[in-house]
């Protein structure tokens, strides 16, 4: 039996057709309640330089890249398979794989905080989640649903699922006290 992460993720595979030649697995851990999902890319990293600048003018500044090396790995935070309703679980699996995907795609994890100021980092985020949201979107209308059209809609719409999620496991955590009378 195919698990519902494996299902869900070859869907989302069809918006990331350059991530076709990777192998990419998802299932659920667990992990701090506080992470929806993490992806672990095995990568390599090589040093480029510009070959002529180095030669004719003496010196050059050295790039780093990172490359993908085949597989990567989406863990999904095991307290979402608590989300009763199968269908808004699945909305809320498939956009964090979706969030994980677009960082694999862009194989920036590692450089994505180095060199860069304050206002180039806020319009990278702006530029990704912007980016994310017409990928669900995409994703979406592929499985024969109406696309959302506000993003912020989106986010309120998992937030409230989130938190009721948390309450929830937070009750679920609770022990109900004993008495105790002093003898």
């Amino acid at each position: 039996m195919v698990d519902e992460c494996s299902e869900w993720l070859s869907e989302c595979m069809k918006v990331f057709p350059k991530l076709g030649k990777y192998v990419v697995t998802a299932r659920y851990y667990r992990m701090s309640k506080k992470m929806l999902s993490r992806i672990k890319m095995y990568t390599m990293g090589s040093k480029d330089i510009d070959v002529e600048a180095l030669l004719l003018l003496g010196e050059s500044k050295s790039e780093t890249k990172v490359e993908l090396r085949g597989f990567c790995q989406i863990q999904i935070n095991s307290k979402l398979r608590e989300i009763e309703n199968a269908e808004v679980r699945k909305q809320i699996v498939q956009h964090t794989m979706i969030h994980d995907l677009l960082y694999a795609e862009r194989k920036d994890l590692k450089t994505l905080g180095e060199n860069k100021k304050a206002k180039q980092k806020k319009a990278y985020e702006e530029e990704f989640e912007e980016e994310l949201f017409q990928r669900f979107n995409k994703l979406r209308e592929l499985n024969g649903l109406p696309a959302i059209k506000k993003r912020e809609d989106l986010d309120l719409a998992f937030s409230k699922v989130l938190t009721k999620l948390d309450e929830k496991t937070s009750q679920h955590a609770k022990k109900p006290e004993t008495s105790r009378t002093k003898g």
